[in-house]
């Protein structure tokens, strides 16, 4: 417990309120009086020994809650465990269920921590699992709610989250060989979903670290308008409100492109065709010939970065690919981690929604594979070029991050050549390319303008870009 204020009392340091040792030790004291039990009582005895000034009181109340009410907690709702309840919400029987519980048990005993708490036999905080891995990653030096995504990957690579997937798909593919298709099969969406749970728990513990240690700096950006606030830094509730400006945005432009044929001029003189008409006058030109100017619809090729050193604004792009191929002709969109996949059909078959819910389920391509910008523009390059013409604008969106493998920027040189012309949206500032496992430098001369869209005023000046 004393380890725990020590820690506690630098985090209310670092964030500008005074605290003395000797106020520690009654904190400490205070502690041990009241006892461990209800939360709000040890937050009472330690807000009256550890701050002198009303004024600190909100930032203490704040820091509390981030610090000893962590989030993270991977199965909250669960009375006997992810797994069962999991298992039993599929319509599996209890006699399955025990059963499939004492094989799980088993195959975690030869697993790691991290595969273990993938098995979602019990309860687990990832506080503790990251303990449990060995991991030490200095999470105090994130400033930006930029680098959460690749402070996140960094985390999981570290505690060796993609080796504990392979341990959880082998077991379950052992354990459906005795149990069945349909037991298996419910296994293993059961482990997926609670994998999918331990990487949201993990970046919310980063998150909250960013919180933590930069508490004024949180706070400004709470302030900021919708439109000038990043995406990486936006609450759930935000995210809705600007799918709903993109949309409307969207909206008017579409509006804008279907009135433009009325502005345009009547066109330039087709030469050719008045000459050969008037043959029957005599050489004489009585009727002109105009050549009419034919609207461009946009046709765009998108590429969307979803892994997750962008996970918090993949999602929200995914929507906006969505809303751009329901508004253009002719728009055909794919995903990428390290593999790429097509995502045109997926989008037209289903609604919003349940699109983006499958294409960041992994129903298209694996998504929690380690980045690979290079392989898949390889891909591109030799599955899909056809797809782009002198007619289509390329669109780009990603970070850039190539997890140090090879960048191919010819490939993506040999796309720029073929296409009317190349954008590439990266949610990251200039001053972070180039350095760590960013290619973005490699990538730069071969486009023809890199946009940084980490809010909604960049991405309007995208939009405002396609339909030029």
């Amino acid at each position: 417990m004393i380890e725990r204020l020590l820690g506690f009392a630098e985090l209310l340091r670092k964030n500008g309120l005074r605290v003395s040792t000797g106020e520690v030790l009654d904190g400490a004291r205070a502690a041990a009086t009241v006892g461990l039990e209800d939360p709000e009582t040890l937050r009472s005895a330690l807000l009256a020994t550890l701050v002198k000034r009303q004024g600190d009181e909100a930032a203490f109340q704040e820091l509390f809650d981030l610090y000893f009410l962590r989030p993270g907690d991977l199965s909250g709702a669960y009375q006997d465990g992810p797994l069962a309840q999991a298992l039993a919400a599929a319509g599996l029987d209890e006699d399955m269920i025990e059963r499939l519980l004492a094989m799980v048990a088993d195959e975690a005993s030869r697993m790691g921590p991290v595969a273990r708490m993938g098995l979602g036999l019990r309860r687990g905080h990832v506080e503790q699992l990251i303990r449990m891995s060995g991991t030490q990653i200095d999470l105090s030096r994130i400033t930006s709610p930029l680098q959460i995504g690749f402070y996140t990957h960094r985390l999981l690579e570290s505690m060796g989250f993609r080796e504990a997937q392979d341990d959880l798909a082998r077991a379950a593919r052992r354990i459906a060989a005795q149990v069945g298709d349909a037991a298996g099969g419910a296994l293993e969406q059961a482990v997926l979903a609670n994998l999918r749970a331990l990487q949201g728990a993990v970046r919310a513990h980063v998150q909250d670290e960013l919180l933590r240690n930069n508490l004024d700096y949180t706070k400004a950006y709470r302030q900021q308008s919708l439109v000038e606030k990043p995406l990486a830094q936006m609450s759930p509730e935000e995210l809705g409100r600007l799918r709903e400006e993109v949309a409307r945005l969207c909206q008017k432009l579409r509006t804008a492109v279907s009135l433009r044929p009325r502005r345009v001029k009547r066109g330039r003189l087709d030469v050719r065709r008045t000459l050969r008409h008037s043959l029957s006058t005599g050489g004489i030109p009585v009727r002109l010939y105009m050549r009419k100017r034919k609207l461009e619809r946009p046709r765009l090729v998108i590429m969307l970065d979803v892994s997750d050193s962008v996970r918090h604004v993949a999602r929200f792009m995914l929507q906006f690919v969505y809303t751009l191929q329901d508004m253009f002709s002719k728009v055909r969109s794919f995903i990428f981690v390290a593999d790429l996949g097509e995502t045109t059909e997926l989008f037209k078959r289903h609604p919003i929604e349940r699109a983006v819910d499958l294409a960041y389920s992994g129903a298209v391509i694996n998504v929690y594979a380690n980045s690979n910008f290079g392989r898949a523009f390889q891909t591109f390059s030799t599955r899909f070029l056809d797809a782009v013409t002198g007619k289509t604008t390329v669109l780009i969106i990603g970070d850039g991050r190539n997890n140090y493998n090879p960048s191919h920027a010819s490939c993506l040189s040999d796309i720029r050549a073929r296409a009317k012309r190349l954008l590439w949206l990266n949610p990251e500032p200039p001053l972070s390319w180039g350095f760590g496992d960013s290619a973005m430098r490699d990538y730069e001369p071969h486009t023809d303008q890199v946009v940084v869209a980490h809010n909604l005023a960049s991405l309007q000046r995208v939009i405002n870009e396609l339909v030029l």
